[in-house]
């Protein structure tokens, strides 16, 4: 499967996550602004994410510089590619997720592991949607294992040329 057909970056896209971090919980919403060629920013709060589209996957850029893939051609399950400081690797394919704002079918988990500090993200795309979901775990020396730090899900998805209060 493509990158693309997991995470539409077209303008008139927009993502509403519920998030929970450190005992607290907030609605965050995010916007695809702007797409000039290959280059995508989204709007997240006061946030500006930057992405390349690319002939193999999408990547987040850093200025003009590009950087890890997000998402990298062709996506099957046991599909990996080297992260700064890691590894990524698509550990399902093909399954049904439900989250808040729907069940979703064709999803894939994406699983990040890092180092410097020692952690693991886990991120859900579902085919023609973006991602429904993300958790973080980052590794407590203390406790002596990974502790989730942030979980995201998704509450609601406006398509572009959709009227979200329709």
């Amino acid at each position: 499967m493509e990158a693309q057909a997991y995470f539409p970056l077209t303008s008139g896209w927009r993502w509403a996550y519920e998030v929970h971090r450190g005992g607290e919980s907030m609605l965050a919403t995010y916007a695809v602004t702007e797409r000039i060629g290959d280059s995508v920013v989204v709007q997240a709060g006061e946030d500006r994410l930057a992405y390349a589209l690319l002939a193999d996957g999408i990547a987040r850029r850093d200025g003009l510089a590009i950087g890890d893939y997000l998402l990298k051609t062709p996506l099957r399950a046991g599909a990996s590619w080297p992260l700064t400081g890691g590894q990524a690797k698509v550990v399902a394919f093909g399954k049904t997720v439900t989250v808040p704002g729907g069940t979703f079918g064709n999803c894939i988990t994406i699983e990040e592991n890092r180092t410097d500090p020692d952690r693991m993200s886990r991120t859900i795309y579902a085919a023609g949607v973006g991602p429904i979901s993300l958790e973080v775990q980052t590794y407590d020396p203390g406790k002596k294992r990974f502790v989730e730090t942030l979980k995201a899900e998704l509450r609601g998805v406006t398509r572009p040329g959709e009227d979200p209060l329709k």
